[in-house]
């Protein structure tokens, strides 16, 4: 059951907003070819398939038909909106503040170290 409600999911959310929509216009294809095919006898699907998608569009009797095939309009899509103006920068002016703080000097103090430390860092290291 999981399984239908995910592959029923996945179907609408590519058809919705997927150009897999045009694939049920599928149906006016096959209904156009077969016009076709009665005015001509002869008309092969690839020469119908190069006359209404490789050539350039004519407009004909049956223009609003070739136009309602599958991928051959947009259908309406605004899922992608392509903005033209540029904005308009924004500057932020903060004043510069300048505060004078006192130096600190630091204090070293050389008796805190002992001198065993200082003479057991250049030592080699010891066995375990």
């Amino acid at each position: 059951m999981k399984k239908a409600i995910c592959i029923l999911f996945l179907g609408a959310y590519l058809i919705s907003s997927t150009e897999l929509r045009q694939l049920l216009k599928f149906p006016l294809l096959i209904q156009h070819y077969t016009e076709h095919k009665e005015q001509n006898k002869n008309l092969g699907l690839l020469q119908f398939l190069a006359m209404h998608y490789n050539d350039e569009d004519i407009i004909d009797l049956d223009y609003s038909k070739d136009q309602q095939l599958p991928f051959k309009s947009q259908g309406g899509y605004t899922g992608a909106v392509l903005s033209v103006f540029e904005p308009t920068p924004f500057y932020l002016l903060i004043p510069k503040v300048e505060i004078a703080l006192p130096v600190a000097h630091a204090i070293s103090n050389e008796s805190f170290i002992s001198s065993t430390f200082r003479s057991s860092i250049w030592q080699p290291p010891k066995a375990c």
